[in-house]
């Protein structure tokens, strides 16, 4: 199965928010990232910006 890091790009800034993401659904400004266990996370003001799957993450942005 393929799983993701979610990165999170910020005022130019780069963190790691998570791991082992499946799933991954931008809805209203609001992304909402669920991983392998089925936690859900919501990050508000958000877009996905990449998903590169040869590197496994998933870039989101922002507002």
């Amino acid at each position: 199965m393929c799983e993701f890091t979610v990165i999170l790009e910020e005022n130019n800034e780069k963190k790691e928010i998570c791991g082992n993401v499946v799933k991954a659904r931008q809805k209203d400004g609001t992304v909402i990232i669920v991983d392998a266990s089925g936690s859900r996370i919501k990050v508000d003001r958000a877009t996905i910006e990449v998903v590169d799957t040869l590197m496994q993450q998933l870039v989101l942005k922002t507002s």
